[in-house]
């Protein structure tokens, strides 16, 4: 059992802490990849919920290569994002605790079909074709808002 599905298990809906790692992929052109996600079918930033024994490095790869195909590697941590709050389709409740980092791709890799359950699609988008896109939650605009800015503030 994950260790997500293990605390429901015990907790219901109710507001946990829960950690993430997600990075920032850019193209070429200074666009970043995001994910249209399977469960909220908003556009994210790659990444997903540590494991118990993980590290964010570990967590941020694994969830990485799952939802998009790509290996990747940290190049800079950005920024940890912790005063929000999010819900999720299921009536979970969660302050996700967000450790994001900056990577490149160790590899060529080719995004153009894929998917898989927790990815519906995968593009590169600039600051301004993201301002019209649904997003997952206000997190990621402020992530997002942040590394366009290349201005991180702490506390968030």
């Amino acid at each position: 059992m994950d260790y997500i599905s293990f605390i429901r298990s015990k907790v219901g809906h109710d507001k946990i802490i829960l950690t993430f790692a997600a990075g920032i992929l850019t193209n070429d052109d200074g666009k970043v990849l995001l994910q249209l996600r399977g469960d909220k079918k908003t556009w994210g930033i790659i990444g997903g919920f540590m494991e118990l024994g993980e590290n964010s490095v570990d967590t941020l790869i694994r969830e990485f290569t799952e939802e998009t195909g790509i290996s990747i590697r940290p190049t800079r941590l950005l920024n940890v994002y912790t005063n929000f709050e999010d819900s999720y389709p299921s009536g979970d409740i969660a302050q996700p605790i967000g450790i994001v980092y900056e990577v490149e791709a160790q590899e060529p890799y080719d995004i153009s079909n894929f998917t898989n359950e927790e990815t519906l699609a995968l593009g590169f988008f600039s600051q301004k074709e993201i301002a019209e896109l649904n997003l997952a939650s206000h997190q990621h605009q402020v992530i997002l808002d942040e590394y366009f800015a290349q201005e991180f503030r702490m506390g968030l």
